[in-house]
């Protein structure tokens, strides 16, 4: 799996908000948090600290991508690789290209877990109606 994508359509949902409540949730597990918006919606990265995650995945974060509109929008949550740079160049690989932007962590248990407790908060937040 080089990500996961779930499409809501008619929920009316802020996308703004619901962008903050991604980072709130990476930033209250201890991972160091960046974003960028961009035309299309948000990137959301976040990676864990410390040395020995360093040494094994310097490069890896989790990668969030927020697009469309209130009421017709999709996440997709992958890994990807780290990005020293938010620039328009680089937002534009994730925007455009998501398939090659996303990288394969098969030794990944660790992501399975904070991905799948992502998904259901997500999931509780939309339907809560983050307005």
């Amino acid at each position: 799996m080089k990500f996961a994508q779930r499409d809501y359509v008619g929920k009316d949902v802020n996308i703004d908000k619901l962008e903050g409540l991604i980072e709130e949730f990476f930033r209250e597990e201890g991972f160091k948090i960046q974003s960028s918006k961009h035309p299309n919606g948000y990137l959301i990265q976040a990676k864990k600290g410390g040395i020995f995650r360093t040494l094994l995945a310097a490069k890896r974060a989790y990668t969030i991508i927020i697009e469309g509109q209130s009421s017709n929008f999709k996440v997709k949550i992958g890994v990807g690789e780290w990005l020293k740079d938010l620039g328009i160049a680089a937002l534009e690989t994730f925007f455009l290209t998501p398939l090659l932007a996303f990288i394969e962590i098969p030794e990944a248990l660790w992501s399975y877990e904070i991905e799948h407790h992502l998904w259901h908060y997500i999931e509780t937040q939309v339907e809560l109606g983050i307005q």
